[in-house]
């Protein structure tokens, strides 16, 4: 066989697959920045040693669009700040759309609510919601209520977000999110700030976490996100475990108790990530003895205008 032949017949054998653009190659490099990070947390065994892909392999998968990554199993988290160390590297990792001040961030918010032993001030519910949240806050977003699937409570409805003026807790917009420091002195004094609008007179831990609860409930830029995470992982009181997100997906949780007050109530919130992955998938409130409610946010997706429909949709008035 000539050269010729054989340059003929890599082309042939490549001819089918898509062109190696530099999103298709998003995913394999994402995966290779997350190996690279994971590799000093792998127990190697002597019988086991990773196996590394042939440098020519590796050469021919990145070419056809896929690769595999052979890895022996990682050791599970230690504790809750491990979890969110992990987290704050995975927010970094994956590719992340970088939106103009004029769009819209489209995502998914899904929030299921139930009481338990029958207590009344808990109302069972299931809301899955599409949000067009306006970037920069100047433009009307849109929220899509869907009917509830498993409890048939309140019907489906779509409303414009108008923006009134601010009354109580400032809502932030992601623009807002983009401007916070990253210097982890600087940003625990603006999730402390967050934190006593919410729940004045706590402690300084306690007001840094119910900061960093309020600022993900919502998309966060991935240099601040991966901030909050490792300044999250710095508090006392946060302890691991296991906790299904609000789609029903299993998932590693940190969680931290708080003292509601008289009568020794207790409420633990957590946040709910990827086991393989570590990215945020959620979080949960739960008060023993009342009811929870677990929510889910999805990856948001760029678009530069609310859907033709919104047109028929009634804008509402500031209450």
């Amino acid at each position: 066989m000539n050269d010729r032949t054989e340059l003929t017949e890599l082309r042939d054998l490549f001819a089918d697959k898509p062109y190696p653009t530099a999103d298709r190659l998003a995913p394999a490099r994402a995966a290779l920045l997350a190996e690279a990070r994971t590799k000093r947390r792998l127990r190697l065994r002597a019988a086991g040693l990773r196996r590394l892909v042939p440098a020519a392999g590796l050469a021919a998968a990145m070419a056809a669009g896929v690769i595999v990554v052979q890895t022996v199993n990682s050791s599970a988290p230690a504790n809750a700040a491990e979890v969110l160390r992990l987290a704050a590297e995975a927010a970094t990792a994956a590719p992340w759309p970088q939106p103009r001040d004029d769009q819209y961030l489209h995502y998914e918010r899904i929030a299921v609510a139930r009481s338990e032993k029958g207590v009344r001030n808990v109302v069972p519910r299931h809301n899955t919601g599409e949000v067009w949240q306006s970037v920069d806050g100047s433009r009307t977003g849109l929220h899509w209520h869907k009917p509830a699937k498993t409890v048939p409570r309140g019907g489906e409805y779509k409303q414009l977000l108008v923006r009134c003026p601010e009354r109580g807790v400032r809502r932030l917009t992601y623009a807002d999110l983009r401007e916070w420091p990253v210097d982890r002195q600087q940003l625990r004094r603006k999730l402390a700030e967050r934190g006593n609008e919410m729940l004045p007179g706590k402690d300084t831990a306690t007001q840094i976490w119910y900061g960093v609860r309020s600022v993900l409930g919502s998309p966060v830029p991935p240099a601040q996100q991966a901030a909050i995470f490792e300044i999250a992982a710095t508090l006392p009181g946060i302890e691991m475990e296991e906790l299904k997100d609000a789609t029903g997906k299993p998932g590693i949780a940190v969680t931290r108790v708080d003292d509601l007050g008289p009568g020794g109530t207790v409420s633990r919130e957590s946040l709910i990530f990827d086991k393989a992955s570590y990215v945020l998938l959620g979080g949960q409130d739960f008060v023993p003895g009342q009811g929870r409610e677990v929510w889910s946010v999805s990856r948001p997706q760029v678009t530069d205008a609310l859907p033709a429909w919104s047109k028929s949709v009634t804008r509402k008035a500031c209450a």
